[in-house]
Parts: structure tokens; C-alpha cells; sequence
């Protein structure tokens, strides 16, 4: 009972609570701390703490021989590990004036384009353990291992392939890896249809998904935002398609962009649709590949211990998984590299949370966090 002095609105008024998640918590994406002051159930205010996986990848790449940079690159993103390795090769072919075979290049961009594939349905598959749907997990994570066993046939490991070098590749492609990858896009174009069925238009998910923590086209630009995330708010940016690459001129494929189909442009369920829908784009470049694949050699020489690059410095640009992906290299003519820095898509992505976190339910930052597609491992390198 209210007490004669009161008013409902004095009795029910409440203070601003404060609540700190992570660093490890089940519901973030990796080791990271938020910040967060609640009105009620409403998010307020969210600080963002990162720096609990810092590895000094970047410095400890420069302590040794020119090959070990290759490797070191393979852990910038252990999910989708190719992507490292491509733009550092790039990055020193291009300092060193040497260019990788043409069957080489294909099979970097066969590679890179199944990464894509492999990287997008991890995202579903944490977008699905954000709104508790475990079915969805288990189907999405049965159809990625086709994936992880293309890399396996090709690369002879699943995640950390090592499998690229300067000039080229380390080998050619196996005895049936062309056969195996058109099988594995019509079995996953078969099961986009059973993920639109159960999950996609879902309507517990198109609830925790449609008009939730939208990104406008100034947030993107302000942090600095590339990628799926940036495609869904309306802004038509590639590298791909901009700055092409590894023959990506010559293909023919969309950058899908967001539509507002949840009610906002840029909203939850919009990034989500965007990968979707380059899962599709990627299946299309993957035919069009295997359709043309020159014979030739892989590589253009090989590289010893002793290799040197010639001093210089170069900075290239690539269409991750998660976004533009850029990498400067400086050479000083030596067996080690002068200085390695990459430029990487989640950086910017956890610069977007303090942004449009203010207004979303705290049980639904899980689900927002998992939207944006955050690597820990290459912001925390």
C-alpha cells in the first residue's frame, strides 16, 4: 500500500543499477568486458573493455624470418584463418614485385571464397545460441564441417592451414576438390532453404531480431564500420567490387545490401540477411571458379629461410568474412620484417556497441553482439 506522503510516481521511481559483464561470460562473443547502467531492464549507457587476448601477434611477427610471417598471419582470426595469410602475401608480393601464378590465384580466391562460407555459418550458428535455438546450431555446425573438410583435402589441416606463400601456394589442389566443392554449394543451397524455414523467419527470432539496434549509415561512417555490418545499413562498399582482387573483376556477383525487411534499415535481423545472402553470392563465384581454372604452375619460386624482401613498404586491402581487412608491411631489405600492422573489421564493429546498444533490453545483448560478427582474436592481436 502506498503511504499517504507518496505519490505512484515517487514510489515507483527507481535509480540508474549498474551491471558489469565478462570478461568471461557465456554470452559474449569472446574476452571482453561490458560496462552497463540499466533503467529497469533498458540499457542506458554500455562501455565497451577490450584487451584480455592481447597476444602481440603484430610484434612477435617481426622477430623472425620473412616464411614465419605466414604463420604468425594464420592466427590473426583463427576462424577464418586464410584471410590472414592472403593479405599479408599480398601484402609482400607486392613490395617484392613478384605475382602468384594464375592457377594460384584461383585457388586463393577458391579458398578465400569458402572461408566466407565457413565464417558466415559460424555466425549463424552463435546468432542461434543468442535466441536459445540448439536445433539450428547443430544443423548449421553438421553443414560447416563439408566446409572445414574441403580445407582438410586441399590444405591437410581444418583451421590453422598454413597453406599459402609468397608467390603462389604450397601445393596444388587434390584429386576430387573440384568435384567436392560444387557437391558441398548444391548441398548448402539445399539447406539455406531448411535455415529460412526453422530460424530465419522464425517468429521468436524475427521478434528478438526486427528493428533491434539498428546501424545508420553515420554510425558506419564514424567508426569506421566495412563489411556485412556496414552492407546492411545501406552503404555499397566491397573491396572486392571497389579495389578488386585475385581476378574478382572478372566474376559476376552482388554485395547484397540491407533492405529494412525487419521495419529499420541496418537492424539486427538485416545483418543477419546479408550473410545469408553472400553465402549465396559466395556459392555463385565458387561455379563460376571451378568453371575456369587454369592449368599452370602454383607457385612462383620458392622461398628458403634465408629469403629477403627488398626494403620497401606496401599497405593492401581485402574483403574479409567480417569486413576490410588491411595490412602494411616495411621492409628494410633484412631477413626480418621492419614492422607488421594490420588494419582489422572488428575494431571498428566494437566501436559501433557503445552506439547503438542505448535502448536495447539487456537480454538481448547477447543476440546484438552476435549480429555484428566480433573476432576478439584479431581486435585483441
Amino acid at each position: 500500500m502506498i503511504g499517504s506522503g507518496l505519490n505512484s510516481q515517487t514510489f515507483f521511481k527507481t535509480d540508474l543499477t549498474t551491471w558489469e559483464i565478462g570478461p568471461y561470460h557465456s554470452s559474449l562473443p569472446g574476452p571482453m568486458r561490458l560496462k552497463l547502467k540499466l533503467d529497469g531492464e533498458i540499457v542506458v549507457k554500455c562501455e565497451v573493455e577490450t584487451g584480455f587476448l592481447h597476444r602481440g601477434l603484430e610484434k612477435a611477427s617481426e622477430l623472425h624470418g620473412w616464411p614465419s610471417l605466414v604463420v604468425y598471419a594464420d592466427h590473426l582470426d583463427p576462424e577464418v584463418a586464410v584471410f590472414g595469410e592472403l593479405v599479408t602475401c599480398l601484402a609482400v608480393e607486392e613490395i617484392s614485385g613478384i605475382t602468384a601464378p594464375p592457377r594460384a590465384q584461383v585457388i586463393r580466391l577458391l579458398l578465400a571464397e569458402l572461408a566466407r562460407i565457413s565464417g558466415h555459418l559460424a555466425f549463424m550458428v552463435r546468432m542461434a545460441k543468442a535466441v536459445g535455438s540448439e536445433t539450428v546450431t547443430h544443423y548449421v555446425l553438421r553443414d560447416r564441417e563439408k566446409i572445414l573438410d574441403l580445407f582438410e583435402l586441399v590444405t591437410g589441416a581444418r583451421f590453422s592451414l598454413n597453406f599459402l606463400r609468397f608467390g603462389g601456394v604450397r601445393s596444388d589442389v587434390t584429386d576430387g576438390f573440384i568435384e567436392r566443392v560444387l557437391e558441398v554449394c548444391e548441398l548448402i543451397r539445399v539447406r539455406m532453404k531448411e535455415y529460412n524455414d526453422i530460424f530465419t523467419f522464425n517468429y521468436s527470432f524475427l521478434q528478438r531480431s526486427s528493428g533491434v539496434a539498428p546501424i545508420s549509415k553515420d554510425c558506419v561512417r564514424f567508426c569506421g564500420m566495412s563489411g556485412p555490418n556496414a552492407r546492411a545499413a545501406g552503404v555499397a562498399f566491397d573491396v572486392r567490387k571497389d579495389a578488386p582482387y585475385l581476378g574478382y573483376s572478372n566474376l559476376d556477383f552482388i554485395a547484397p545490401l540491407g533492405r529494412g525487411e525487419g521495419g529499420v534499415l541496418g537492424d539486427v535481423h538485416d545483418r543477419f540477411l546479408i550473410r545469408l545472402r553472400e553465402i549465396n553470392e559466395s556459392m555463385e563465384i565458387l561455379k563460376q571458379v571451378v568453371e575456369r581454372i587454369p592449368d599452370g604452375p602454383f607457385l612462383h619460386a620458392p622461398v628458403g629461410n634465408d629469403y629477403k624482401v627488398p626494403a620497401g613498404e606496401a599497405y593492401v586491402r581485402i574483403e574479409s568474412s567480417r569486413g576490410l581487412l588491411g595490412c602494411h608491411v616495411v621492409s628494410d631489405g633484412k631477413l626480418k620484417p621492419g614492422r607488421v600492422q594490420y588494419r582489422v573489421p572488428s575494431l571498428a564493429n566494437l566501436m559501433a556497441v557503445p552506439l547503438i546498444t542505448p535502448g536495447v533490453r539487456v537480454e538481448d545483448l547477447p543476440v546484438v553482439l552476435a549480429s555484428l560478427d566480433l573476432g576478439i582474436a584479431e581486435a585483441d592481436r
